[in-house]
């Protein structure tokens, strides 16, 4: 069933509604269909239902968009130009359209525009008097701009000044620092009385090997690691707070982290800090290559580097600390000088390795024989020295030392395979009695060292006041020697040598005299030891070769053809200079050098046999003869005879003495002729005194004598006189009478 329903609505509700709302007088309210009739308008006109407004922009806005705003010039209502407004929604039919005029829309802009330009023109009026208010301040500002940017001209040269003095003030901080680091020290200040460090230099770990860091950060640094050694002893130094302000320096033997023993020293100074109390400024540098050679240097003083015993300075020092010790407490100290006996001769012929082995073991047995308060100290060569403490009055502790010293030398000393047997020489010196000091005390032990040499060596002897004496002599005759060597107060006598085949003189034998001025005439043995001892024997055999080369070509000239001999020392044979001086002499003399012959005792060849050996080999090379002094009297003679170069033998006037009554000589003399005919060597005897001696070595073989049955020494002159005359006619020198002794 279809039912169809109409209802109707009163346009005037409409306009009375929309009237209610005073959109205003130009306000037009329209609701068109979607055909373009008008249905409604407010407000209500006549024939309102009758208008199509399809053909009008409304429709061709609508058909851009379901809504919107435009404007037209010429409208449909009251053709006056108005805005236009219309909204539609796709399921209603119908179109809200409203409208009003554009002068009613431009009104409250336009009164709007009058407020605003009244407003405006008495905004520029009172804009004017600002800008002239504002004119005759700018004015005033720019003077005072003017004045502010000098100003702060003014402020930026300053600010570029203040820039540039920090600039220059951080180089030389930068470059303070740098030299600071650079130094061969550590630069630190330290707040006291904690010794707290406040700074430290970044060179702290290469001087000490403990970082800058560690010094300022642990508050104990000085006294846990400065102030203690190696050992984990604390040596806090004092600081005399009231003293000066350069203080002493301060050592420190530390152990740095690596485990190195360094030594360090810090050169202090107390300065008064900002706050007004006390710090402590110091540079600390490492002194251990100083310690490591003042070490090395104490050692090479005060050891011996052979046998690690205190050496001679050593000793001294130690000593005189004894005798002032002794001094205080009253008490008796000893000195004892010890020396090898013959070790010279045993080093020179071991050689000096195996000799300082021997020295060791010395000093190994000299030590087991000590009590602990001796010191033992090796004085040089083969010589020890010992210092004994707190000696009784008897000096029994010094006489027990020195039995346990011989004992210990009757054991072999073991080396390179062999046993040696050694003995050794004592000399002992009592403080105070022997001495008021210690360079008294050692040349008395070594003065009553020298009585135990000469009384036959092995043994000890002390000091006694008869020894000073001799002591007094021995330096008076080695002063009076070194003067008569400088002032030529020696002379030559002459000894001649006859030949026992034809009775002629065939030589002479020159010998040395001293007389000596306010005194008279030495001794020979007693200035020669000397001489020898004291070294002034090179000297004076080299001046004894020169004038009896000069004498024998002196003699020369005048007829007198003779073998001159000369004796040579053992030290004078051991001067590398030796086959210099005896070419000097025969080049200064002219003698031939068949001429010439040397006498060396057979100690000569102890020392040093090769170079002696090599030395008499380039003497005989000259033609120089060559003969064995004192033959029969060493020991290493038979050893060495047949390597040496000689031409003759001197039989020793101690197997001369007795022959021929005694048998035992007699024996010796005729072995050495038939040894010597073996070797085709000469013979010729010395001390002859009697015919019988001269007739049993004729007989037994002997070639030549020398002795006082002949002639004793006598002067140039006298030789000359005696013999060159006795001698002209056959050109031989025969025997005469015998001429008074010359001393």
């Amino acid at each position: 069933m279809k039912m169809i329903v109409n209802f109707g609505v009163n346009m005037h509700y409409f306009d009375r509604f929309y009237r209610s709302l005073r959109l205003g007088d130009s306000s037009r309210l329209v609701l068109v269909r979607r055909d373009g009739w008008v249905i409604m308008e407010t407000p209500l006109t006549t024939g309102v239902m009758d208008r199509n407004l399809a053909s009008t922009w409304l429709f061709r806005m609508l058909e851009q968009a379901p809504s919107g705003v435009y404007e037209t010039e010429r409208s449909v209502v009251d053709g006056t130009a108005r805005v236009v407004g219309y909204a539609s929604q796709a399921q209603s039919p119908l179109i809200a359209v409203v409208s009003v005029a554009r002068v009613e829309v431009l009104q409250p802009w336009m009164t709007r525009s009058w407020q605003f330009a009244c407003l405006g023109a008495l905004s520029t009026l009172l804009l004017l008097g600002l800008l002239r208010f504002l004119w005759l301040r700018l004015t005033d500002l720019e003077a005072a701009q003017q004045g502010l940017a000098k100003r702060n001209e003014e402020l930026d040269a300053a600010q570029q000044g203040l820039a540039k003095r920090n600039a220059e003030l951080d180089a030389a901080r930068l470059r303070f620092q740098e030299l600071v680091d650079g130094i061969d020290g550590v630069v630190w200040e330290a707040a006291l009385p904690d010794f707290h460090f406040t700074y430290v230099s970044g060179n702290a770990t290469a001087i000490s090997g403990y970082g800058a860091e560690r010094w300022i950060d642990d508050p104990n640094f000085w006294r846990d690691c400065l102030c203690t050694g190696p050992d984990g002893k604390r040596t806090e130094p004092v600081l005399n707070i009231g003293g000066p302000r350069l203080i002493k320096p301060i050592e420190h033997h530390i152990l740095a982290p690596d485990g190195r023993e360094i030594w360090l020293r810090s050169n202090v100074m107390l300065a008064e800090s900002r706050k007004g109390g006390l710090n402590v400024r110091g540079v600390t540098i490492d002194i251990t290559p100083q310690k490591e050679s003042e070490l090395q240097l104490f050692e090479a003083i005060h050891v011996d580097p052979l046998t690690r015993l205190p050496s001679r300075r050593a000793f001294a020092e130690h000593t005189e600390h004894a005798l002032a010790l002794a001094k205080h407490n009253r008490s008796v100290a000893a000195i004892v000088l010890i020396d090898v006996d013959n070790f010279s001769t045993l080093n020179d012929s071991l050689g000096h390795e195996p000799g300082d082995a021997v020295l060791v073991q010395i000093a190994e047995r000299l030590r087991d024989c000590l009590e602990p308060t001796d010191t033992l100290a090796r004085m040089g060569g083969d010589e020890f020295a010992i210092v004994i403490e707190d000696v009784d009055r008897t000096a029994l502790k010094v006489e027990h030392l020195a039995e346990r010293i011989h004992a210990s030398f009757l054991r072999a000393i073991p080396i390179d395979g062999r046993k040696l047997y050694l003995t050794v020489s004592m000399g002992i010196a009592l403080f105070p009695q022997d001495g008021p000091d210690y360079q008294a005390l050692m040349r008395n032990a070594d003065t009553a060292l020298y009585r135990v040499k000469a009384a036959g060596r092995n043994g000890w002897q002390f000091f006694d006041s008869s020894m000073a004496r001799q002591v007094e002599h021995r330096l008076d005759m080695e002063s009076a020697l070194r003067h008569a060597i400088d002032h030529e107060e020696f002379r030559l006598v002459y000894q001649p040598q006859r030949s026992l085949q034809d009775g002629s003189i065939v030589g002479a034998e020159a010998l040395v005299r001293w007389n000596r001025p306010g005194v008279g005439m030495v001794p020979p043995h007693e200035f020669i030891r000397m001489a020898e001892e004291s070294g002034f024997i090179v000297g004076l055999g080299n001046w004894v070769l020169t004038a009896a080369c000069c004498q024998a070509a002196d003699w020369r000239k005048a007829g007198l053809h003779l073998r001159i001999a000369v004796n040579v020392s053992v030290i004078q044979l051991q001067q590398t200079d030796f086959v210099e001086q005896v070419q000097r002499a025969l080049a200064l003399s002219g003698l031939p050098a068949h001429r010439l012959e040397l006498e060396i005792t057979e100690g000569a060849f102890v020392a040093d046999v090769l170079d002696a050996l090599d030395k008499l080999h380039q003497i005989k090379a000259m033609g120089v003869e060559l003969a064995v002094d004192d033959f029969g009297t060493g020991y290493s003679s038979l050893s060495y005879l047949k390597q040496m170069p000689v031409d003759r033998l001197k039989i020793d006037q101690s197997f001369v003495r007795d022959i021929p009554g005694d048998a035992d000589d007699c024996a010796i003399v005729r072995t050495i002729l038939a040894m010597a005919s073996n070797l085709k060597l000469q013979v010729i005897a010395e001390g002859v005194e009697s015919q019988d001696q001269l007739d049993f070595l004729r007989d037994e073989g002997c070639q030549e004598i020398q002795g006082f049955f002949l002639s004793p020494p006598v002067s140039p002159e006298n030789f000359v006189a005696h013999f060159l005359a006795a001698g002209r006619g056959d050109g031989l020198l025969r025997v005469v009478p015998r001429l008074p002794q010359v001393p």
